[in-house]
């Protein structure tokens, strides 16, 4: 399965389109440089944006903290500090590093006329090449994980299918090797997937605790990728809460609860702090501001109607049929939607028994419905219809779909195996 996904996502690299934010991403990974080096000097191109960015106001409470001063205005709370976290754009300089790429290749983020943007750095071709490497090593890495715990609670055929979906989809292939923030996101988000599972699976205290703290630090790694990766902190609390009211009794499984969530928020923040010097004067104020900054730009993007999805019709409409059609391998949105269905019932019978301690169940089933509830169903409320935002969603779909697949051939493979063996038994008068 290695060397599948290996072959889908490491041939003809340079076949995605080059998105129109991607050199904003390749100059903006001098982030790495700036994180080692304290003596740093920033491009020019990067020194000349304002703190707070021209036309963002912040209520006063936020508004102090932006305005204090800084070390260094590469950290200070200027449009490229506020509008995402740094990881990807560290993760995007560990590949251009690798191909012997250094600050002095760097393209500046656009180089602009009437008639269209190109990236002004003779480096730029190679850089792009090693960034979308890397990308796409994150990408086998999240599909081998994704394939393992498919595989462990649904079946050898679910796993398989799983690995079929992943690397023939066309939107995963195409935004999964990009320079970007999707390939990083997915990659931290499967790890807090096999830690939450093997979390759920511990019969100790200790080891539980350990696969706590480690799920907390791949979950503080997906936030400082993205925002919304910080969501996988109430999927961290939900396998909390399901281990701790399971295994205890009522007064014991509360303390529990509350010391364990703690472990695990504490971790997430740490970690998310810690890897984004911006957010050290006062994380929690600087984290609001990246919030209400994020709220702002949104609804700059929203104005314009080829971005918008304008209403609940609307909506309703479109977001099922581009999960169900466009986005899938398929393209049969009602047997991707039986599949899915069967697939959710699956894992949720699977977990419900885990639940009731009966044989059958498996706690893998629960990590995937806890982290699919707070990944895969806020895009479905975005207002904006860009394709990137539904990766969570597809991936998800994707497992469902899977997992579906899996349960119809083993439900197959059950009656064809009773049947025969009636046969296969029978005595000469019918017994």
């Amino acid at each position: 399965m290695l060397c599948v996904l290996a072959f889908a996502y490491g041939r003809h690299l340079e076949a995605p389109a080059l998105h129109q934010d991607k050199p904003e991403w390749i100059a903006l990974s001098c982030y790495w440089e700036a994180l080692l080096d304290r003596d740093f000097i920033e491009p020019e191109w990067l020194a000349r944006h304002g703190v707070p960015p021209a036309g963002f106001l912040a209520p006063d409470w936020v508004s102090r903290t932006l305005r204090a001063p800084g070390s260094q205005h590469v950290w200070a709370p200027h449009y490229w500090t506020l509008t995402q976290p740094p990881v990807a754009r560290y993760i995007i300089a560990l590949g251009r590093t690798a191909g012997g790429y250094g600050l002095a290749d760097l393209n500046t983020v656009w180089k602009s006329d009437l008639h269209k943007r190109e990236p002004d750095a003779h480096a730029f071709a190679g850089m792009l090449w090693y960034s979308r490497a890397l990308m796409a090593v994150l990408a086998v890495v999240s599909g081998l994980i994704l394939f393992l715990l498919v595989r462990q609670c649904a079946g050898a055929v679910a796993g398989y299918a799983f690995v079929v979906l992943f690397a023939s989809s066309d939107f995963l292939l195409t935004h999964l090797r990009r320079a970007m923030t999707e390939s990083p996101l997915l990659f931290f988000t499967c790890l807090t997937l096999l830690f939450g599972a093997r979390f759920l699976r511990a019969n100790r205290k200790r080891r539980a605790v350990a696969w706590l703290i480690l799920m907390g630090v791949a979950a503080g790694l997906a936030g400082a990728t993205k925002l919304n990766g910080l969501a996988l902190a109430g999927a961290g609390v939900a396998l909390v809460a399901a281990v701790t009211y399971r295994q205890a009794g009522r007064q014991a499984a509360f303390r529990q609860f509350l010391l364990w969530t703690a472990v695990l928020l504490v971790t997430v923040g740490a970690v998310f702090t810690i890897v984004n010097p911006y957010l050290y004067p006062n994380p929690p104020l600087r984290l609001a501001a990246m919030l209400l900054f994020l709220r702002w730009e949104t609804a700059q993007y929203v104005a314009n109607p080829d971005w918008a999805i304008p209403d609940l019709a609307t909506r309703v409409n479109l977001v099922p049929w581009l999960l169900l059609k466009p986005f899938t391998v398929t393209h049969r949105p009602l047997l991707n939607a039986a599949l899915l269905m069967v697939g959710l019932y699956a894992l949720g019978r699977s977990g419900w028994q885990w639940w009731r301690s009966e044989q059958d169940g498996n706690p893998t089933s629960v990590a995937l419905l806890a982290v699919g509830a707070v990944t895969a169903l806020p895009p479905l409320f975005t207002p904006l219809n860009w394709g990137r935002y539904y990766l969570y969603s597809v991936v998800f779909i994707s497992i469902g779909i899977a997992v579906g697949i899996g349960q119809i051939a083993n439900s197959g493979w059950r009656l064809w195996s009773q049947r025969h063996f009636r046969r296969g038994t029978a005595t000469p008068n019918g017994r």
